[in-house]
């Protein structure tokens, strides 16, 4: 029998995380310019949606302060975006209407998952110091949250921490897409591994319940435990 490859294994986890719901979408197909990381066309359907009130020039204002957050390196612009993303922004906007009025928007709905966009791009094409094309990016309202590496488990000594040194890589050549970064998963298949960009090996670890009160037996640090634990709940939870 021949062996599987690290393809493959992409493919299964974005069916894994297509089972939830989440939308597919390849990243080489994506328009954009080349360095840009946010999917502002995704960012901007959504909160046009949700505030149907706002003006063009409203929403080109809103992307703008989503998509640029401040900070003079990666660690603080990073902080500065989850900062908005947690707490909101203020916007001085001329409503369709002719008004003024000060809005307190936000880039994700906290109260009501539902009412959110949940997307995996695969191979995104990302120009830097080096081009990369990160194994799968999560996204929520066009937005990527969560970066995933994955290596061969297939391969005769699959080794999750390869994924690690790649993310290392990803940090010095496509530093933009850290700005927004808030998890990164890595896997061999064997082991599946969570934690932030920021942290080294040893603060990485296995998540282990799918329901939130048992540990899934035989499965624990699968991949199977950490998509429909974590990322059933990410998109369900109100």
């Amino acid at each position: 029998m021949s062996k599987g490859t690290e393809s493959q294994f992409e493919l299964t986890t974005i069916e894994r995380l297509e089972r939830l719901r989440y939308g597919f979408l390849p990243g080489p197909d994506l328009a954009r310019p080349p360095d840009e990381v946010v999917l502002r066309d995704l960012l901007r359907a959504n909160l046009r949606r949700r505030y149907a009130d706002l003006t063009d020039a409203a929403l080109d204002e809103a992307i703008g302060l989503i998509a640029r957050p401040a900070g003079v390196d990666t660690l603080h612009r990073n902080q500065s975006f989850h900062k908005l993303l947690r707490e909101g922004f203020h916007l001085r906007v001329r409503l369709a209407d002719g008004r003024d009025e000060d809005r307190h928007l936000y880039a994700i709905d906290w109260s009501d998952a539902q009412a959110n966009d949940f997307h995996v791009v695969n191979q995104l094409p990302i120009a830097g110091r080096n081009d990369r094309r990160p194994d799968i990016l999560v996204y929520i309202n066009g937005l990527p949250l969560v970066l995933f590496e994955l290596k061969n488990p297939y391969s005769d000594i699959p080794n999750y921490r390869d994924a690690l040194n790649q993310i290392q890589h990803y940090i010095v050549d496509v530093p933009q897409l850290f700005d927004y970064n808030a998890l990164c998963v890595v896997s061999d298949g064997i082991d599946t591994l969570h934690g932030v960009w920021t942290a080294s090996e040893e603060w990485y670890a296995p998540w282990k319940s799918i329901d939130g009160e048992h540990v899934e037996a035989g499965t624990t640090g699968s991949m199977k435990a950490l998509i429909e634990g974590l990322f059933l709940l990410i998109c369900t939870q109100n």
